[in-house]
């Protein structure tokens, strides 16, 4: 009535290390194309009495509905993973999962191990029968499938794996209405002839993909500047082709929580269930805007095909278990940088920077990690001395490259353009690490009304608006406010601020000309530097040194003239730019800053 059973597999793929562990560590991925019949499931994470977290989860086949405990998942970047299950029902106690892989020559092999325990007849019946074979050869083939499909996409350059879910999208009305998104895409100022591409790409890849979708990433996998696949996954909102939410990053799974459409939303505190742990929002850090297609383009699954896959916590180099008393080493080799070493469970932590490879010994205890006398290169020595067990988590503590947050987004202009709606509820900040700020003014506007009359200098000062808006648009910046006859604007990037400065000083003649001689003088000044964004009178407006000091710039130039501070004044584009022209570097004591400030003065008639 009772017994157990292990059945292991052997393959090799004639591909690096590195490359294979990137593919077969997609166990999402692996879950779907294997087709075991337990994908997608429903799972919930119940907190015990000690603080831990466990996953229960069920699957509904047939006329059967199978209930497990999901572990959390064990592995090692680049040699292993492993997954068990350990039932409440049906035949089996526990069916685990270990894959393996190896460099073999310039290949690699891969090793699965199939372990099944029974305690009832029926698992002796099923087990005789040969049950438990098909099931781990499906597995087997579902690693055989993601390799191919990976190595046939390599080789073609395409999209990896077949579309499972295309059906929406293949229906009339549903190509009609994304031809239309398209149409309207194209026709708008932020495509860059990218919306087809985008169109494909929601329409061909795999569904899991899709679920949470990232512009920075794709922006890296199709090799086009951040900036014009932000803004158009922004225009692609707009237009209807793709969903937009809000997610705010836990710091230790990096799971999305608290999804929320408006960023006025947005809670301040939030309650990780998989760590058991709470966190504020951090626009800067943790809240993450990210993008799927709308239902009536691709209808993607429901529910989890796995909980915690290596590829989808990259971050995390390694995570173990121990038992109590246990002490386990591994073999695991951490590239330099800084590290988060703690467990899953609620307890201690503590960071460390590695360099070679070299990983200090590690012991948890009751309510701490410690650290004790480097080990051997390529080694982690763990030892668990508390009386319970737990789960070693050694992991990188770098934000995610690909993580579109509220600071990065926030400086868009496609963004600020077209979702007005997305402001921030009052009393919240985002903490802008870099924008540009420039700020113009007329000079001699009040001589100005007083010489043609309030009405024609009105219409004159509106017409220099929309001159001004015209030219910050078309190098990506946005009109943040009007000041009187001033304009404050920003860019994501100086040499942009730079481009529309110059471009809107040499083209102000052609204004002029057309405006049947009533001449207009600018004065502009540039700064790029640290900001705040705040919500106020219900728009996105920025506030800070940043600020205050491009305003400053711009009242020491006179008409014609841009300043440049001393910080944006070597980039390249302003090199270039005032060549040929008369700059001279002045110094100015500039109202709110304690010192001179340096800048450069640029003349441009």
């Amino acid at each position: 009535m009772s017994g157990t059973r292990t059945i292991s597999y052997q393959l090799h793929f004639d591909r690096p290390v590195d490359e294979v562990w990137d593919v077969v560590s997609d166990t999402e991925r692996l879950n779907d194309v294997g087709g075991t019949g337990f994908a997608p499931y429903i799972a919930e994470e119940k907190t015990q009495s000690d603080g831990s977290v466990i996953r229960q989860a069920r699957k509904r086949m047939g006329f059967f509905t199978w209930r497990w405990t999901e572990g959390f998942g064990e592995w090692v970047e680049g040699r292993f993973f492993s997954q068990k299950r350990t039932f409440e029902n049906g035949p089996f106690r526990n069916l685990n999962l270990r894959l393996s892989v190896a460099s073999s020559g310039a290949g690699t092999d891969i090793s699965l191990e199939f372990d099944a325990v029974w305690e009832n007849l029926l698992g002796d019946f099923l087990a005789a029968a040969g049950y438990l074979k098909p099931i781990t050869e499906k597995v087997v083939k579902g690693v055989e499938q993601l390799m191919l499909d990976h190595i046939a996409a390599e080789t073609e350059k395409g999209s990896s794996g077949n579309p499972q879910n295309v059906n929406d999208a293949e229906a009339t009305s549903a190509r009609q209405q994304l031809a239309h998104a398209v149409e309207e895409l194209e026709a708008g100022d932020h495509a860059y002839g990218l919306a087809a591409r985008l169109a494909n790409y929601l329409t061909t890849t795999h569904e899991l993909d899709l679920r949470q979708m990232r512009p920075l990433q794709l922006a890296d996998e199709w090799g086009e500047p951040e900036e014009r696949v932000v803004a158009l996954f922004i225009a692609a909102h707009k237009a209807g082709l793709l969903a937009m939410r809000w997610e705010i990053m836990c710091p230790r799974c990096r799971g999305g929580k608290s999804e929320n459409i408006l960023l006025s939303d947005v809670p301040r505190e939030v309650h990780c269930s998989s760590c058991n742990i709470d966190y504020g929002s951090d626009f800067t850090n943790n809240v993450e805007l990210v993008f799927s297609p709308p239902q009536w383009l691709r209808v993607l699954p429901e529910g989890e095909f796995c909980l915690m896959s290596p590829a989808s916590t990259r971050h995390v180099k390694v995570q173990c278990d121990l038992e109590p008393g246990q002490t386990r080493v591994e073999t695991a080799e951490l590239a330099d940088g800084h590290y988060r070493i703690r467990t899953l469970e609620i307890g201690g932590e503590c960071e460390v920077e590695l360099y070679g490879g070299a990983v200090p010994q590690i012991e948890i205890g009751a309510d701490a990690v410690m650290l004790g006398d480097p080990g051997a290169p390529g080694e982690v020595q763990m030892v668990n001395a508390d009386g319970r067990p737990r789960t070693l988590v050694i992991e990188n503590t770098a934000l995610s490259e690909h993580a579109l947050t509220g600071s990065k987004v926030i400086v868009s202009s496609a963004f600020r353009e077209l979702c007005p709606e997305q402001i921030l509820r009052a009393g919240d900040s985002v903490e802008i690490d870099k924008v540009a700020i420039l700020f113009s003014d007329l000079k001699g506007s009040t001589a100005l009304y007083e010489k043609i009359g309030d009405a024609r200098a009105f219409a004159l000062v509106r017409d220099h608006f929309e001159y001004l808006e015209q030219h910050i648009k078309r190098h990506n910046g946005t009109v943040v406010k009007t000041i009187g006859d001033a304009v404050m604007a920003s860019f994501a990037e100086g040499g942009a601020a730079i481009s529309a400065a110059f471009d809107i000083q040499d083209n102000i003649a052609q204004f002029n000309d057309s405006n049947d001689g009533m001449e207009i003088e600018l004065k502009i000044g540039v700064h790029e530097g640290q900001s705040i964004s705040v919500t106020t009178d219900n728009f996105l407006d920025y506030f800070g040194s940043t600020v205050n000091m491009a305003a400053r710039l711009q009242a020491q130039a006179m008409g014609g003239e841009i300043v440049l501070s001393q910080e944006i004044s070597n980039h390249p584009v302003a090199q270039a730019a005032i060549k040929d022209r008369k700059a001279e570097w002045k110094r100015a004591k500039l109202a709110g800053f304690a010192k001179q400030v340096p800048f450069l003065k640029v003349t441009t008639g």
